[in-house]
């Protein structure tokens, strides 16, 4: 009779044992386009590889779209060795049909970032001077980032309706991965972006 209750308890001592992933908040600061270039390029002018990918959201007419802009690190820079990546959505091209399911969060599979002295040190970096909404927190949890908007992105052709770019620098070089664009009426729609390649949290 006592087996049993025995076994249960070394269950649960198991259990507790098991780690799980836990969400932090990585640091962010504002910086201007010509500061972000002089930490990858020694002459403060990076030469980037644009990519540009379309999402659609539940009840939005027209798409959204994420630009995906990566450039290295050269030799002599705080950012040597790194490639930098930033983001910039842009709501322009859809269109509202009733209530607009405007933007609120992104997420990417990015794995791990480097911090770096942009202007101040930082694993995020947001591009100032824009008219868009800003990012108000970024957090990691295993090797998903999220970035919430301080302001939803809503369709329309006004300045609201398009991110201030921001980002990050990491170690590996750019692949193809999945992103993931929350609404703020409902529904997740998916989207192809170019995020660093890693097979762990310490690739």
């Amino acid at each position: 009779m006592r087996v049993l209750p025995t076994c249960l308890c070394l269950a649960a001592s198991a259990l507790v044992l098991v780690p799980s992933a836990m969400a932090r908040q990585l640091a962010v600061t504002k910086v201007s386009s010509q500061s972000v270039a002089c930490v990858f390029a020694p002459n403060c002018a990076v030469t980037p590889t644009d990519t540009m990918s379309y999402f659609k959201m539940f009840g939005d007419g027209g798409n959204g779209r994420i630009l995906v802009r990566t450039y290295p690190g050269l030799p002599g820079t705080k950012a040597a060795g790194l490639t930098g990546y930033s983001f910039n959505i842009d709501m322009r091209g859809a269109t509202t049909l009733g209530m607009p399911n405007c933007v609120e969060k992104l997420v990417v599979d990015a794995g791990p970032v480097a911090s770096l002295d942009y202007a101040g040190k930082a694993e995020i970096f947001v591009v100032s001077g824009g008219e868009g909404p800003a990012v108000s927190s970024v957090t990691q949890t295993g090797s998903k980032i999220s970035f919430s908007f301080a302001k939803a992105i809503c369709p329309g052709s006004s300045p609201a309706s398009q991110s201030l770019y921001f980002g990050f620098a990491a170690k590996n070089a750019p692949v193809w991965g999945r992103g993931q664009v929350t609404g703020s009426l409902q529904g997740v729609a998916d989207v192809d972006v170019r995020v660093p390649k890693h097979t762990g949290p310490d690739s």
